[in-house]
C-alpha cells in the first residue's frame, strides 16, 4: 500500500511497482488508508508506504512498515525510510530490501 496526499506520486509510485509486478493499493491520506486495511488481511499487505518527513529534519521521504510483521513501528530508524527524490531502481531496491525483512 502506498498512501501520500499527492496524486501524481501516488499515481508514478504505483506505475513503477507495478511495472515490477508488485500489486499495489494507493490511499490519498491515513483516513483512507485505515478504511483499505480493515477490508485486507495484513498477509495482503505486504508493505505500506507512507509519505512522511524524515525524524528531525524538513526532508520528504516514504516511510516502510510491515503489517506482518508484528513489530512496533519505531519511526526514528532511517533505514525505513527512502528520501525523495528518489529513483525508479532506488524505489523498487527498498521495496523488494524491506518486503525481504
Amino acid at each position: 500500500m502506498i498512501v501520500d496526499d499527492e496524486s501524481n506520486i501516488l499515481n508514478e509510485v504505483k506505475a513503477i511497482l507495478e511495472q515490477d509486478e508488485f500489486e499495489v493499493v494507493t490511499a490519498e491520506n491515513s483516513r483512507r488508508a485505515l478504511e483499505l486495511m480493515e477490508n485486507e488481511t495484513s498477509q495482503d499487505l505486504g508493505l505500506i508506504l507512507i509519505d512522511s518527513l524524515m525524524p528531525d529534519t524538513k526532508q520528504p521521504a516514504l516511510f516502510s512498515m510491515k503489517p506482518s510483521s508484528g513489530k512496533k513501528v519505531d519511526t526514528t530508524k532511517t533505514d525505513d525510510f527512502l528520501m525523495k527524490p528518489f529513483t525508479r531502481e532506488q524505489l523498487v531496491d527498498f521495496v523488494k530490501s524491506k518486503i525481504k525483512q
